[in-house]
């Protein structure tokens, strides 16, 4: 218990060293700048899809379990911002929104190698080609994961009308979306290790890491929900800005998490070593 808890010291030392509490403003403020531009790509596949009305859901997806004080305001921007995006996909605009949809992408690359104390060799069009990768690869799994969560309750219903006594099971469907939010964060999360430092690394050397950020993500909204509900008062600090800034604190926070996970990865992989026989 002694050693695990020393790697978790460590970890907090090391985000500290390598600048990961000032790193995660960069992220944070990355993927506030990105969060647009991506939603609007989403809207554009979505109208090649032919499913339009799938964007309720995919908002639901993405802000259901940020805390109120935080999503609320985003949320209903986007479908502003949405409600004017063109339904093209090969335009200037659109390339532009993906490009600086990657910005979120490189930040939180840059935190990463900083970790695992890798150097960046790749190229910048490389990497940005990925991160564009990273961006339509995401897009397309929101709109599958929402398109299986409408259909979830609607293939749920006609078994409840064959099968009465499922009824009684119904917190089912929504232990489904949960579960489906959690997946996809573990999948983003795990892609984000695996692909964007410099270097290849094992599962095993970053399942720990990503347990740890998931679970710091889903029990920090709770804490942070509390908190904005009986003790913060960005109002009288921000006044018309506070809903932008309880967000980008929320950012903030999830981008610490995030970092913090691959430096106890980092932290973890160091003291397996400096057990190993010289």
């Amino acid at each position: 218990m002694k050693g695990i808890a020393l790697i978790f010291w460590n970890a907090g030392m090391r985000l500290t060293y390598d600048g990961g509490l000032a790193n995660a403003g960069n992220v944070a403020l990355s993927l506030l700048l990105a969060i647009f531009p991506f939603m609007i790509l989403i809207a554009v596949f979505l109208d090649i899809w032919g499913e339009p009305q799938l964007l309720e859901q995919i908002l639901v997806i993405v802000f259901e379990n940020w805390p109120a004080g935080s999503a609320g305001p985003i949320a209903e921007q986007v479908k502003i911002v949405l409600g004017q995006a063109s339904g093209e996909l090969f335009t200037i605009g659109n390339a532009i929104a993906l490009i600086l949809a990657t910005n979120g992408i490189e930040s939180a690359r840059d935190g990463l190698n900083r970790a695992y104390r890798f150097v960046e060799t790749r190229n910048f069009v490389l990497r940005r080609l990925q991160g564009c990768a990273f961006i339509c690869v995401a897009a397309m799994a929101l709109i599958l994961a929402a398109t299986l969560l409408v259909a979830t309750p609607v293939l749920w219903q006609f078994l409840v009308s064959k099968m009465n006594w499922l009824a009684e099971f119904s917190y089912i469907v929504s232990f489904m979306k949960f579960a489906a939010a959690v997946l996809l964060l573990f999948c983003a999360i795990y892609a984000f290790h695996f692909f964007l430092p410099d270097g290849r690394q094992k599962f095993r050397e970053i399942i720990w890491g990503i347990l740890i950020t998931i679970a710091g993500i889903i029990f920090g909204s709770q804490i942070f929900a509390y908190y904005l509900t009986n003790f913060a008062n960005y109002a009288s600090l921000y006044a018309g800005l506070a809903g932008v800034m309880v967000v980008i604190v929320y950012l903030y926070y999830m981008s610490v998490v995030i970092l913090y996970g691959s430096e106890f990865n980092a932290a973890l992989r160091d003291n397996k070593a400096a057990k190993q026989p010289s």
